[in-house]
């Protein structure tokens, strides 16, 4: 139970205990000191290397790419769309809302396609709207990977389609199923 003061709580247990009622005045308590509060914290000055990467973390990119003009994405995400090479250099790409830009041509994204170029193996698409979801289907417009959220099934007539989330296009399976093609 929620109660406004203590006072107020012993009074209540009392009662419930079967107790004589004890007044508030009764069960007073000694008003407690008061502690001194932390200092504000001072703001960092400009040059600090911890504030960049906090503010490079708060980036938005959106990639002007059929398919993925609704998408808003942070670093972590471009960077997974990036190694599973959804993202090309030279797709544009717009950061909070400026002039879209080449990719290769953004510092902390040019990084990351130097590191694809090492890369030994490409890990599976995942699906751009969800990119720690492993993606199981492919938009027929617009060719964009999608997850189980993103590919619903819909049921028209005794058929059963996936359609896609962002489109309205229809999707199919990315990858076939073994005895597809015996």
């Amino acid at each position: 139970m929620d109660f406004p003061s203590r006072e107020e709580a012993r009074v209540y247990i009392s009662l419930q205990g079967g107790g004589a009622a004890v007044s508030p005045s009764e069960t007073a308590v000694p008003p407690m000191r008061e502690t001194p509060r932390p200092a504000a914290p001072r703001p960092a000055p400009a040059n600090d290397p911890l504030e960049a990467t906090g503010a490079q973390a708060e980036k938005s990119y959106r990639l002007q790419k059929r398919g993925y003009d609704a998408d808003v994405f942070d670093r972590r995400a471009m960077r997974t769309l990036i190694r599973t090479r959804l993202v090309n250099e030279g797709d544009l790409v717009a950061i909070d809302g400026a002039v879209a830009a080449r990719a290769d041509t953004i510092p902390e994204l040019k990084s990351l396609f130097e590191l694809r170029k090492n890369a030994r193996a490409v890990p599976p698409p995942v699906c751009p709207a969800h990119p720690d979801r492993l993606a199981h289907y492919k938009c027929g417009d617009t060719a964009r990977p999608l997850c189980e959220e993103c590919a619903d099934e819909k049921k028209f007539g005794g058929t059963s389609v996936r359609v896609c989330a962002h489109c309205g296009g229809t999707a199919a399976e990315l990858h076939e199923s073994p005895g597809e093609n015996a």
